[in-house]
């Protein structure tokens, strides 16, 4: 696999980054960073953005068309393989990065997303595959499975029940380096799963600029969780790696 693709989330994913998606040159020293200066100022002609709604694209396209960059949209969304709502159907759902390739992708996920913030919500926006099966279109739309919270790291280390239906895409899976104890476990289900069938590649999920911005980020995700840093209780938390300046590293060797 070649370098990994650096998968941004802004703090559109309520909670979950401290990046913004301003405009170009709005990054401050001792403020807020923008996903599109840390591309510009680092040459990356693409911006990967995995955000957790649909409320960052527009802001996100416009920047990022400003300033030369192409502009990659996925939404990280919660898939069930059942449609009841209730606690059963809670370990029967993982996550999905769904991306789109053109103007038609762009409306189908906003279809999807409705469907899933209004018809499937259960603590959170969810979409059961029987549904999104119906609103997919492979011409327009690309299934990730995501390291993280997928149906291979739940069914694995949480004793969850998922069994995807991938019958209408052909999905691609993420592998991630981030120094946390478990992930050789996620690997190993990977590799098993995917052998001779589906595309694996390397990816690193960003949500903070430099290194020393971990301690800001974390402090951001206790607020969020009214949690406190003395005790986050937070998971994938044991590690520090989910920075650009990580994902430099890892692609310069």
């Amino acid at each position: 696999m070649s370098n990994a693709i650096p998968l941004f989330k802004s703090h559109y994913s309520i909670g979950k980054s401290i990046l913004t998606l301003d405009k170009a040159g709005s990054s401050t020293e001792n403020g807020s960073n923008s996903i599109i200066d840390i591309c510009l100022n680092n040459g990356l002609k693409e911006l990967f953005l995995v955000d957790n709604s649909m409320g960052g694209f527009l802001e996100g396209y416009l920047n990022a068309k400003a300033a030369g960059i192409r502009f990659r949209f996925g939404l990280r969304i919660s898939v069930s393989t059942a449609k009841e709502k209730d606690e059963d159907s809670l370990g029967k759902t993982s996550k999905y990065i769904i991306f789109a390739k053109n103007r038609s992708g762009y409306q189908k996920l906003i279809k999807i997303y409705t469907f899933a913030a209004k018809e499937g919500f259960y603590y959170e926006p969810r979409i059961d595959f029987d549904t999104l099966k119906g609103l997919w279109s492979e011409e327009d739309l690309t299934l990730g499975v995501p390291f993280y919270d997928s149906f291979l790291h739940l069914n694995s280390l949480k004793g969850s029940l998922n069994i995807p239906d991938f019958n209408f895409c052909k999905p691609l899976f993420f592998y991630e380096e981030n120094d946390i104890p478990f992930n050789f476990i996620i690997k190993k289900h990977i590799d098993k799963y995917c052998k001779d069938k589906y595309e694996i590649l390397k990816a690193k999920s960003i949500y903070y600029h430099k290194k020393e911005d971990f301690k800001a980020f974390l402090s951001f995700r206790c607020i969020s969780e009214r949690t406190c840093l003395d005790k986050p209780n937070l998971e994938h938390m044991t590690s520090n790696e989910f920075s650009f300046e990580n994902w430099k590293e890892q692609s310069n060797g």
